[in-house]
């Protein structure tokens, strides 16, 4: 049996990541995102700030995928929510960093915007009658 990966840093990171969303500390979150994901990252930090405080940090899911982790992270407060997936890789240097961000708040599924799947879907739909 393949021995799961000690992941307890990148755990360590996502909290500290999240908790300086929740916060509105910028800098602390911004020192985990990689350039290439740093627009998507203010969005996403930005509709977390409108939350207003104080903010609920819970953590939904966190999964591998080949050699990257993708996290799901909900903040609330109240009615206030954003869902936001981040997705971690780690240096040479053993950092964690995010590659990427998607805010899927007002999604119902993560991959609700994928076009060939959601055709193949509404095609799958029609064929069943909608069963």
């Amino acid at each position: 049996m393949k021995k799961l990966d000690d992941i307890t840093d990148l755990r360590e990171a996502i909290a500290t990541h999240a908790g300086a969303l929740a916060a509105g500390d910028s800098a602390t979150a911004e020192r985990f995102v990689l350039a290439q994901g740093i627009e998507a990252h203010r969005q996403a930090a930005a509709e977390i700030g409108r939350i207003g405080k104080p903010v609920n940090v819970e953590t939904l899911a966190l999964a591998k995928v080949g050699f990257q982790y993708i996290s799901k992270i909900r903040f609330t407060n109240g009615d206030a929510m954003r869902r936001v997936l981040y997705r971690w890789r780690k240096e040479g240097d053993g950092k964690w960093v995010i590659v990427s961000v998607e805010d899927t708040t007002s999604k119902r599924s993560s991959w609700s915007d994928v076009p060939n799947l959601a055709a193949a879907i509404e095609q799958a739909r029609v064929g069943n009658g909608n069963a």
